[in-house]
């Protein structure tokens, strides 16, 4: 169970089953928005009064989950005892966010995330109070809000945060006992990486992705890239990149892209055409480019998948640079794009 309610430009393309007062273990809300532009202020009215962009149905109660842009650009967001305000300039105008915000009836997984895609920054925020949430709280108590956000999604559980290297179910990965989709893949198994070598499988998880907007994935199209078939990744999986023009612009032989700084609209593109997706996250004892779908492609590092859960525990859990750095010298995004439009010409 995961993604029950969506809403997409302030259409609903999701509805919950659950009814919106049934009380919650835990509950999760995704907000993307942009920065809206303040009204001019009027003589005789406040310079810093905060901007609301969004509020929960359950008003009355003191349980409506309500945010609030602050007139520092700071963003606050209330949900009964819980208050948490981001730094200042979180949120500029025109600029746009993801925010995820889970409760926790037990206070040990509540947890305020916010990433501002222009500054490329983001910010966790814990409280570490028990709330208990009902779908009530976070259902917008008028359209209006739908048009703030413009994409907005609930879920009745944890859903944890997807922003690793992940490829979507059914992709077909090389192991020592030949090709196998990644859904059958169990810790142990071994994995073959670009050079033909075999590695132990330490970690795998299934994680369910919301896939509007900027959280959308990209889809890797066949022939590029070796592929067999086309291919759907997180933005964040590294590609590995080699070949002459490579050895041109980089000076060196090998090189992993972000999936999301390759996108041309033809060889890369985002993929929006399923609301909800599921992607499998992988960890070996060093980050390595493992062959998927006959394209080497890198795995999750320690470090990073330790600071999803909270980032004070990912850095204590990654002591040595092996587990923070990726195997091969990653390009910027400009770099990248270079790579992209060079590779594209001599084609």
């Amino acid at each position: 169970m995961s993604w029950t309610t969506i809403w997409a430009e302030g259409h609903a393309i999701r509805m919950p089953r659950t009814p919106l007062d049934t009380a919650l273990r835990a509950m999760t809300l995704w907000l993307e928005l942009t920065g809206p532009r303040r009204p001019p202020h009027r003589r005789g009215q406040a310079a810093d009064v905060p901007l609301r962009l969004w509020r929960g149905q359950a008003g009355d109660t003191g349980s409506a989950i309500q945010l609030y842009l602050m007139s520092d650009n700071a963003l606050r967001l209330v949900h009964g005892e819980i208050d948490l305000c981001t730094s200042p300039d979180m949120l500029r105008p025109g600029e746009t966010i993801g925010l995820r915000y889970v409760a926790c009836h037990e206070g040990r997984r509540d947890v305020l995330e916010v990433t501002n895609y222009d500054q490329g920054q983001s910010q966790s925020l814990r409280a570490g109070l028990a709330q208990t949430a009902r779908v009530s709280d976070a259902t917008p108590a008028d359209d209006g809000y739908l048009n703030v956000a413009h994409i907005a999604a609930i879920a009745p559980c944890v859903v944890p945060a997807t922003d690793l290297p992940g490829i979507e179910s059914g992709a077909v990965v090389a192991t020592a006992q030949g090709p196998r989709p990644v859904d059958a893949l169990r810790e142990g198994d071994l994995l073959l990486d670009d050079s033909g070598a075999t590695h132990p499988l330490r970690w795998i998880e299934a994680r369910t992705r919301l896939c509007m907007g900027r959280t959308a994935p990209m889809r890797l199209r066949a022939p590029y890239f070796g592929l067999a078939r086309d291919l759907v990744v997180t933005p964040q999986t590294r590609l590995l990149q080699s070949g002459p023009v490579v050895d041109y612009l980089c000076g060196t032989e090998a090189v992993l892209a972000n999936a999301r700084d390759l996108a041309n609209g033809r060889a890369v593109f985002r993929d929006r055409d399923k609301p909800v997706r599921t992607f499998f996250h992988m960890m070996l004892d060093d980050p390595t480019c493992i062959i998927v779908e006959n394209c080497p492609i890198e795995t999750a590092h320690l470090g990073d998948v330790m600071a999803l859960a909270d980032p004070q525990v990912g850095l204590a859990a990654a002591p040595s640079a092996r587990d923070t750095t990726p195997s091969l010298p990653l390009l910027d995004r400009a770099t990248a794009r270079a790579l992209l439009t060079a590779n594209s010409r001599a084609a």
